[in-house]
């Protein structure tokens, strides 16, 4: 996501980036206990905020945000919060009780009402390590890697810049862009 210092404060204010980012070091121990204590509470509380957004924020208005501000953003600062959002929500909800199956099929089923129909969501997650050599066999193997994959091996050791412009083309190897791939790569 966009490190731009120019932008309004959403639930993170401009100071709390920059400290979250390790940009700016507050004065004692103490401080940073109720810095992070104040974001952790913004935090849950913007969870609860979406309630109300669902339903109450005006169809005109949400068209505003996403219709024209988010698909105005740069490519990649659009991509970059929506695939963001989405891991920092299903990361959450790992350490909850509930079922993110659940979760995620009544949320688009929510949204979909606004629509006047419902939705059958499928949801199936295969777990595999993240390595090199497994990275690598997928691409012998013909399949295409995430995102993250390929964030991973440009941030590995044990791959040069070199190799990873070999194993993902030169053309893509461009899109990997200080750690981070640009919005425009989906899959190779």
């Amino acid at each position: 996501m966009s490190g731009s210092s120019e932008r309004g404060r959403g639930v993170l204010t401009e100071a709390d980036r920059a400290f979250l980012r390790g940009d700016r070091a507050l004065s004692s121990v103490q401080a940073e206990r109720n810095a992070r204590a104040r974001i952790r509470d913004r935090v849950y509380d913007a969870l609860l905020d979406f309630e109300v957004l669902v339903e109450h924020l005006a169809a005109r208005d949400v068209q505003l945000v996403f219709g024209k501000r988010a698909d105005e953003a740069d490519g990649a600062e659009a991509f970059d919060a929506f695939v963001s959002t989405l891991a920092f929500l299903y990361g959450g909800v790992d350490h909850t009780d509930l079922d993110f199956e659940t979760v995620l099929r009544e949320g688009v089923n929510l949204a979909e009402a606004t629509e006047d129909r419902g939705a059958t969501v499928d949801f199936d997650v295969t777990y595999h390590a993240l390595d090199v050599d497994h990275l690598r066999e997928k691409l012998d193997d013909g399949e295409s890697l995430s995102l993250t994959e390929i964030a991973y091996l440009y941030e590995s050791d044990d791959v040069s810049p070199e190799e990873l412009a070999e194993l993902v083309g030169e053309s893509r190897a461009a899109d990997v862009d200080d750690g981070r791939v640009q919005s425009k790569v989906t899959e190779f």
